[in-house]
């Protein structure tokens, strides 16, 4: 066997190759590869090459028409399936699929927990599944998604080989991510963290500082395209306007927007519409802009895993890139609010897991409407969806997936959440906010008190950091 190209006849990315050369020899493989590194290529090479489909399972449903397109355009037949689609554009991809007319399908994870989809998998023959941003499978790392975790059971339905994906992952979690898909002695490539083109600062504010005027004053140094990160909606929108204010062409994106107008602020800054985006979390996995010069984060996320991917958006063309970070001392009561939220005590969790027993009537299976769930669930706080996906992580119940936004609740009950597994949750999740505190406040060498947390060494000075260049 020859040497391969990627899908446009350039040479391989160091990492890929051998993943490629897996998979086609039928071999499960894992591969963390860096922001940039060229995941998609592991899975656009076999679509070309093998006969029949590639499933790829993505978070990014509001990014699988990029996808798509992308795929599309070094000449693969490529759909996708989501909810926000037509019931007649979902016909016609499955269509596609029993006529052998797709060779790359992308899906939710929760959709592959649909009896039916299921059932027209096993007959299109698929020979990979690819599954992307796989450090969604891991309870240890960020973007915890618990239907990543059901994943494996589509090895009963096919003996394709099943290639994992990520650009973060700590040997904890690619041992999570192993056991969890049922890896069968997987290819494992693990590239470098190291980005030498990354310069990394962190700038000290005080608490109730003017964030705004220290984003601004960055940026006014600074060409080229730049993205800021801010921990709310609101923290977005009135950066966006504090930047606006001072002539930068600055767009807001987060999760509580209408889907065309995040569809149009990424269009927008792909094109140079928009010189700055200030964006959540939302914004992050999939934009493909390799020219972004500066990532701003107005504070720093919950976890080294999360500023990693998110930071790492800077430079995806090689050329120098600057990641920031403001932190003020108290910045983490922000975070561990949000740990409370999200990673509730076990005692609370009983009395939510009670209620919800009692709704069911003695039945397993429950089904609530949204309004009925949040007010079920609003002694407790945090918002539904964060209490729900505690109680799944305690194994305590099940939630299936929902036609629509609009859709009851479904979930099925369990048993009473494990107090010792919401212990380890807990103590992991206060741990990993203590990694970045360290990170905020370290004297050491930015880049490798980041590589260290991946298991990476470094060098003891990169010579670019804010802390090697003595500020």
């Amino acid at each position: 066997m020859g040497r391969f190209q990627d899908a446009e006849g350039a040479p391989f990315r160091p990492g890929q190759e051998p993943l490629v050369r897996a998979v086609l020899e039928g071999r499960d493989a894992l591969g963390v590869l860096p922001t940039g590194g060229g995941k998609s290529v592991c899975y656009q090479v076999p679509a070309m090459l093998l006969e029949g489909p590639v499933l790829v399972v993505t978070p990014l449903v509001s990014l699988m028409e990029d996808q798509v397109r992308r795929a599309r355009e070094v000449g693969l037949r490529a759909a996708h399936l989501s909810a926000t689609q037509e019931p007649a554009e979902r016909a016609w991809a499955l269509r596609r699929l029993r006529a052998g007319g797709v060779d790359l399908l992308f899906v939710s994870p929760e959709r592959l927990e649909l009896g039916g989809f299921r059932a027209v998998l096993r007959s299109a023959a698929v020979r990979l599944v690819a599954v992307d941003e796989a450090h969604c499978i891991s309870e240890w790392g960020h973007d915890f998604r618990p239907s990543y975790r059901r994943i494996a059971r589509l090895r009963s339905d096919t003996p394709a080989p099943l290639l994992a994906l990520t650009a973060t992952a700590t040997p904890a979690v690619r041992r999570d991510i192993e056991s969890c898909l049922m890896l069968r002695r997987p290819v494992v490539e693990v590239r470098s963290f190291d980005r030498p083109n990354l310069s990394w600062r962190v700038t000290k504010v005080a608490p109730e500082g003017d964030r705004g005027g220290r984003v601004h004053a960055v940026l006014r140094r600074r060409s080229g395209p730049a993205i800021v990160y801010a921990a709310t909606r609101r923290e977005v929108e009135a950066l966006r306007e504090a930047l606006a204010r001072r002539g930068h062409r600055a767009a807001a994106y987060h999760a509580g927007l209408p889907g065309t107008v995040r569809t149009g602020v990424l269009e927008g800054f792909l094109s140079g519409a928009h010189r700055v985006v200030v964006a959540t979390n939302a914004f992050g996995m999939g934009i493909d802009k390799p020219d972004v010069r500066t990532v701003i984060h107005a504070r720093l996320p919950a976890t080294l895993e999360a500023y990693y991917q998110e930071a790492g958006r800077a430079g995806r063309d090689g050329d120098p890139a600057a990641c920031i970070a403001l932190y003020a001392r108290g910045d983490d009561r922000v975070a561990r609010s949000f740990l409370r939220r999200t990673h509730p005590p076990s005692r609370v969790l009983r009395r939510v897991w009670r209620a919800l027993r009692h709704a069911a009537g003695g039945s397993r299976a429950l089904e609530l409407p949204a309004s009925r769930l949040r007010r079920l669930l609003e002694p407790v706080g945090g918002g539904a969806e964060a209490v729900l996906l505690a109680l799944e992580r305690a194994g305590a119940l099940r939630v299936l997936p929902r036609r629509d936004a609009d859709a009851p609740v479904r979930m099925v009950l369990l048993r009473p959440p494990d107090a010792g597994a919401v212990r380890r949750h807990r103590a992991r999740a206060r741990a990993a906010l203590t990694a970045v505190r360290r990170y905020a406040t370290a004297r050491r060498c930015r880049r490798a008190t980041l590589l260290a947390y991946f298991g990476e060494a470094a060098p003891a000075q990169c010579g670019a950091c804010d802390r090697c260049r003595g500020h």
